[in-house]
């Protein structure tokens, strides 16, 4: 078997409640009627659907024995099963493969999707592959294949779960810049039974978060993210709603017990505000990755672009400036886990300060994916959408950050 090296990751090249108004199915229904194409997308999207009712799903087979191999080895072939799943995952949703895209995901009434910047829910693989059929259709059919999506980070491990980091380029759903989003994805016996997306809506341009923006050439368009300037709200619970710590929507594990051991004790410390015992947590080279470091108006590159810094000094600087003020940090309480110490993440609550903010009003939520050396963080990737947060306290975190000369450092 071929393998070849992206980033720093090893991939196969070869491996065969109802929350509010549903957000997307309105986005799908108005876009679509632009496109003038309803009717072919959903003819061919009950085709699909029909299709995978005796389809074989793609499904991560383990194909050798691990049990007597050392612990680096083990969590290595794990990333790198995590790896090709999920490149057959998005590179399906690049290519317009509605089918192929749609076996990856738990044919169950138990399945669940959700974005956390919009709040809009699917529970059920039926709804969810109905409008992603649909959505799929719209995409390929204005941007043509190959244009509508980009994975570049993967941590985690089949057997629970992942993070998954991956791009929706400019004018797939706004105009004037594209979006990159966290999924903390849900397993259940190889297939995908719960996902979750969090992203920053000041990656955008302002036309896009508070209204004004083009929509011409735009294949699937969102329309302004928060209307007027003043977040967006609904009814509670907001995205993730109510979820166990380390199950998942099938009751199996979402997290190995070393996993939810480590994201307790690492929440510990940031919750508690030691700047020494966080540090701790992380190798010497360690990236961080922040949407509060970007300095300037909203828009910000893809990719994580502007929003990183590498390495014990500066992760210093940075927890010593903010970690009190960090949604994410003091008094936040720990939402879900999933994965292992091959990698994996959690999602997050802010209380404190934001206990009054975020979709529902109740604090925000965010995201957090880990990628491990040994038993410490190498790579630290956090995503919310920071135009929930109150402007003063988004103002004084960039201040801190600029005067304390924490500013991104990546190339």
């Amino acid at each position: 078997m071929k393998i070849v090296l992206a980033e720093d990751n090893l991939i196969f090249s070869e491996v065969k409640k109802p929350m509010r108004r549903n957000r997307i199915g309105e986005l799908n229904r108005r876009s679509v009627l632009r496109l003038g194409t309803t009717s072919a997308l959903v003819s061919g999207a009950t085709a699909v659907l029909a299709d995978l009712t005796t389809a074989k799903a793609f499904a991560s087979t383990p194909s050798l024995d691990q049990s007597s191999l050392p612990q680096e080895i083990k969590s290595q072939i794990r990333h790198e099963e995590a790896w090709a799943f999920f490149r057959s995952v998005y590179d399906s949703l690049d290519l317009a493969d509605v089918q192929g895209f749609l076996s990856h995901f738990l044919q169950s009434d138990l399945f669940l999707f959700q974005d956390a910047t919009v709040g809009f829910n699917f529970a059920g693989y039926q709804q969810f592959a109905e409008a992603f059929a649909a959505l799929i259709g719209g995409l390929g059919g204005v941007l043509g294949a190959g244009r509508s999506s980009k994975i570049y980070r993967v941590t985690g491990d089949l057997r629970y779960g992942a993070v998954v980091e991956h791009v929706f380029p400019q004018n797939t759903f706004f105009s004037t810049n594209g979006i990159t989003i966290q999924s903390v994805i849900g397993m259940s016996n190889g297939l995908i039974s719960r996902n979750v997306d969090y992203w920053d809506s000041r990656e955008l341009g302002q036309a896009d978060i508070t209204g004004g923006a083009a929509m011409s050439g735009v294949a699937v368009p969102f329309g302004a993210v928060h209307p007027g300037g003043i977040p967006l709200s609904a009814p509670p619970p907001a995205p993730p709603g109510d979820v166990a710590l380390a199950l998942g929507v099938d009751g199996g594990a979402s997290a190995s017990p070393a996993m939810v051991k480590f994201v307790r004790n690492f929440t510990d410390a940031l919750s508690q505000g030691s700047v020494g015992d966080v540090l701790s947590f992380f190798t010497e080279d360690a990236l961080y990755v922040n949407p509060v470091i970007h300095q300037g108006p909203a828009f910000y590159g893809n990719f994580d672009q502007t929003i990183q810094i590498r390495g014990l000094r500066l992760l210093r600087a940075f927890f010593e400036a903010v970690l009190n003020l960090l949604p994410d940090g003091r008094d936040a309480t720990l939402v879900h886990v999933v994965g292992s110490m091959a990698g994996g993440g959690f999602e997050w609550k802010a209380s404190g300060p934001y206990a009054g903010t975020g979709l529902d009003r109740t604090g925000l939520f965010g995201s957090t994916a880990l990628d491990f050396a040994g038993s410490k963080i190498r790579r630290m990737s956090v995503k919310f959408d920071t135009f929930q947060m109150p402007a003063a306290s988004y103002d004084l975190i960039r201040a801190e950050l600029l005067a304390a000369g924490v500013v991104d450092q990546i190339p």
